[in-house]
C-alpha cells in the first residue's frame, strides 16, 4: 500500500504547501515498512526515497506532452508507469508472502 493511502487529500495539499509532503510520506512509509530500523538505515532510505520522488517528477515532466491541457498521450504515459509500479509492488508482496509461507 502506498504511504499516501493513509493521507487524505486536504492533508496532502497542506503538507505540499508547507514543503513537507515527501518527508511525511517517507515517515509513513518508514514506520509502516521498517519500524525500528537503525538511524543510519533510516537516513539512507530517506535519501533513496527523495531521490525516487525527484526521478518520478523528472520523468513526468520529460514524458508529458507540451501544453497545459492533459492529453490522451499524457494519460497513456501515466497509466503505463503506474502499472509498472503496481506490478513491482505485487511481485514484492508475492515474494514476501512466499518467504513467509516457507518459514
Amino acid at each position: 500500500m502506498p504511504s499516501t493511502d493513509k493521507m487524505v487529500r486536504a492533508e496532502v495539499r497542506r503538507l505540499a504547501r508547507k514543503g513537507k509532503l515527501i518527508d511525511e510520506a517517507f515517515k509513513v512509509f518508514q514506520r509502516s515498512v521498517y519500524p525500528g530500523a537503525p538511524a543510519d538505515q533510516v537516513a539512507c532510505m530517506r535519501t533513496c526515497f527523495f531521490a525516487g520522488a525527484a526521478e518520478i517528477w523528472a520523468l513526468m515532466n520529460a514524458g508529458a506532452d507540451e501544453g497545459d491541457d492533459v492529453t490522451d498521450g499524457d494519460m497513456e504515459f501515466m497509466s503505463s508507469w503506474v502499472a509498472e509500479i503496481e506490478r513491482f509492488h505485487q511481485r514484492t508482496i508475492d515474494t514476501m508472502n512466499a518467504a513467509t509461507r516457507q518459514h
